[in-house]
């Protein structure tokens, strides 16, 4: 659960979560999807699983822990609308994903943050992985690296590079991947990238710079949306969303990636920004009902 205070005191509050934020955007835009989490067995469980199934998320795959309360993240706007987090984390001594009894070629399995770098439910993650890997489900990661000393443990850094390999559309700010390697620098950004996964379709989002896609020998730029911003909480969770549903909407599955088109390429960067920016008109962190309804 988000709390979120702006720079006046004024406080919102809502389910969040990057992997939640792209399930609710995806749900809104009639797109059949399912989230794979972990939560406690209280009211914000409970309101986080009702707010969840009323924007037609598949709720089957959360692990409900008994006896156990629900995370809550504060999140603190600047000025300029950008979050800093506070984290109180929730968990068991021990947890375990639901595994999903099938995974096919169809499907889009999406996965990211410092969740998926986390020791505790790294075996049964690599798992669901695993099985999109050997059933060609399209795989999206999205590091979604806020701070460099999250990296500092070198299991965690290990899983990161391990995560960047099996990808084949990776998807990161430039903040992440400076937090990652080391480098403001999108040419070098992307030659490390390529020294880990030599084939897949990279994103790198710049905020109000817009972003850039990188597809073999292609390279688009697309400016930002101008907008008035109230919240960018969800803004990059929403571009990725903005991805997945072109995927889906245009019925592209991995096998047809080698095949993809620029027109096809440009108009995936454009959905990823049209999202993005969407959001970051309200204190939600995801798109409205009404924007969806539009698309």
């Amino acid at each position: 659960m988000d709390i979120v205070f702006d720079e006046y005191g004024k406080i919102e509050s809502g389910a969040g979560g990057a992997m939640l934020n792209l399930s609710v955007t995806l749900g809104r835009c009639g797109t059949k999807v399912s989230l794979i989490s972990e939560l406690g067995d209280d009211k914000v469980a409970d309101k986080i699983t009702s707010f969840l199934r009323n924007n037609y998320v598949n709720t089957s795959y959360i692990n409900c822990y008994d006896k156990q309360p629900t995370s809550v993240a504060l999140a603190f706007l600047d000025e300029k609308r950008v979050p800093t987090f506070i984290f109180h984390k929730s968990y068991p001594g021990k947890r375990q994903l639901k595994i999903p009894r099938s995974i096919s070629s169809s499907d889009i399995l999406v996965f990211g943050s410092i969740y998926s770098l986390d020791e505790k439910i790294r075996r049964p993650l690599r798992q669901i992985v695993d099985m999109a890997r050997l059933n060609n489900a399209l795989i999206v990661y999205d590091p979604n690296i806020r701070n460099a000393h999250h990296l500092e443990n070198n299991s965690q850094r290990k899983a990161l590079m391990e995560n960047i390999a099996v990808a084949d559309i990776i998807k990161g700010s430039d903040e992440d991947f400076m937090n990652i390697f080391g480098i403001d620098d999108d040419e070098t950004t992307i030659k490390e990238i390529r020294k880990i996964n030599s084939q897949a379709i990279i994103f790198i989002t710049k905020g109000d710079k817009g972003a850039k896609l990188i597809c073999r020998e292609n390279e688009f730029i697309a400016d930002a949306v101008r907008t008035d911003v109230k919240s960018t909480i969800g803004a990059g969770d929403n571009f990725t969303a903005g991805i997945v549903y072109f995927l889906k909407k245009e019925n592209i599955n991995k096998q047809d990636l080698s095949i993809i088109d620029k027109i096809q390429l440009e108009n995936m960067l454009k959905t990823g920004i049209k999202l993005s920016s969407e959001v970051c008109r309200s204190f939600d962190n995801y798109i409205s009902k009404e924007f969806a309804g539009s698309l």
